[in-house]
Formats: structure tokens, sequence, C-alpha cells
């Protein structure tokens, strides 16, 4: 069947996935080449500059929230509510505490392990002082809510609207996997598979916002847990 031959509603479904599939796939490129590299965007040849937490963070918040905003704002008829930007409701928030609770098991066995304990927290500052732990948890959050908006939410429920919801959590779960290129080969591994689990759980809620909670409890917890075994830690 030619597209010509498709309801117009089917047409237009079609149109904002691609959009949202091009937008997407250009976001995490980017973002995986600029986060794989320790420079900040100001650097030059002669004059190159290590980039800082905070320019991590606007540079990744500005890549993950502007363009995908832009796109739910100006597509006709649609808002970010339609890419699962919602509260999602009782069920949502006890799907976000049953799957915290079972990823607990993992967390208090992966922490032990030298390659987590001694990847976080990414920031290092935060297993010495309070004041940095208390700071890098609330900034990394904001983080969080960008990462989880993107995947769980545009890509997630826009790629759906189109081409279908097994493609969507597919699609959405392989970029995720991308973008956790640099950390330990086991969370690498591991991202396919919980990026399948929050994807689903975003479709049937509606919402993104179960994924986000789960997501920042979950990685608050394993910085502790990794502090736990750090010599000289808060902890």
């Amino acid at each position: 069947m030619t597209t010509d031959a498709l309801p117009s509603g089917r047409k237009r479904d079609l149109a904002v996935s691609t959009v949202v599939l091009i937008v997407g796939a250009g976001t995490v490129a980017w973002l995986t080449r600029y986060n794989l590299q320790p420079y900040s965007v100001s650097s030059t040849p002669m004059a190159p500059a290590v980039r800082s937490w905070e320019e991590y963070l606007v540079v990744n918040l500005t890549a993950l929230m502007l363009a995908p905003m832009l796109v739910a704002w100006l597509t006709p008829g649609l808002t970010p509510v339609d890419f699962g930007w919602r509260a999602p409701g009782r069920a949502g928030a006890r799907t976000a505490a049953a799957m915290f609770l079972a990823m607990l098991p993992v967390l208090a066995v992966a922490s032990r392990w030298p390659a987590f304990h001694d990847y976080y927290p990414i920031v290092p500052q935060a297993a010495m002082s309070w004041t940095m732990f208390t700071y890098h948890e609330l900034s990394y959050g904001l983080y969080m809510l960008a990462w989880e908006w993107f995947y769980r939410g545009f890509l997630t429920h826009g790629l759906a609207r189109g081409y279908g919801a097994w493609t969507a959590v597919a699609l959405q779960a392989l970029a995720f996997g991308i973008m956790h290129i640099g950390k330990p080969a086991p969370e690498i591994a591991g991202s396919f598979i919980a990026g399948v689990a929050l994807g689903i759980v975003a479709l049937r809620t509606r919402s993104f916002v179960p994924c986000f909670l789960t997501h920042w409890a979950v990685s608050i917890t394993f910085d502790v847990l990794a502090i736990l075994w750090k010599p000289g830690g808060i902890l």
C-alpha cells in the first residue's frame, strides 16, 4: 500500500514518527560524540578546555529537551502530553515503586564490583562531601528527567504513533543503550534490557514519569551503595 492510499490520520502519524526518528537519531549521534570526549564546546586546537559538570548538564539538558519540545509544541494538534508528559496516576506510581524494589538486589550486588564503585558517583567529589553529594543528586535528577522525557516520552510515544509500539520500544532501547557507551560494560549490556522494560511501562501508563522516578531513585541508591565501598567516602 502506498502512502497515498493511507487514511489522512495514518499519514499524519507516520509523518510525526518520521520527524521524531530524524530528530532523535541526530540528537543521539551528537550527544554520544560529545559525552565520550572530555573537552568543552568552547575548546579550540590552540586552547583546549576540559568541560565542567555544569557544562555537561547544560549541553545534555538542552539537546534532550529543546528540539523534542519544539516538535511536541509545533506539531498541529499535539502537545507534550501526547508524548507522555503527564502525571502517571496511582497505577504509575505503584509501577515505579515495584520496579525500584525489583532493582534493589541487583544494585546491592553490582555496587560491590570495582568497575562500578570506582566509576560512581560520576562526580567524584560527591563521595567526599555531603554538600557535593546533595548538589550532585539534585542536578543529576534534572539530567534524569531530560533523559526519560527524551527516551520514554518523546521517542517512545512519538515513534509508536506511526511505527507501532514494539518498533518504538526497540528503537528507543537501542538509542538508550548507545548513550551508555563509555560506562562499565555490564551497565551497557543491561541498559538495553532496562530500556525495553521502561519503554513498555511508559506506553502502558501513557507517561514517562514512572520511568523517571524509578531511574532517579535507582541512581541515588546506587551512588549511596558505591560510596559505601569507597575508602574515605562520606558513608
